[in-house]
């Protein structure tokens, strides 16, 4: 998987290329069942996006797996807001 971290330190130079490649690592994570590193892949998206639907969503999901309820619901009320 590509490493994408040092991209998502400058938000205006990550490429949608990159921002693609972290929903697709984040998406096969929480498939694997590894939530906590979905989870990171998710707050990189959202700090590129903060008001990302989809990145909300996903971060949520994860929240959700790993009995976070409270956390998951607040992502979800989030990306419903915006």
């Amino acid at each position: 998987m590509q490493d994408t971290r040092h991209e998502a330190e400058n938000p205006q130079t990550v490429s949608s290329e990159a921002i693609n490649t972290l929903y697709d690592e984040g998406k096969l994570l929480l498939c694997m069942g590894k939530y906590e590193e979905a989870l990171q892949c998710y707050d990189r998206l959202l700090e590129i996006s903060p008001s990302s639907k989809r990145a909300l969503g996903y971060k949520g999901l994860a929240l959700f797996k790993l009995k976070r309820h409270a956390e998951a619901s607040q992502c979800y009320e989030r990306a419903l807001s915006h």
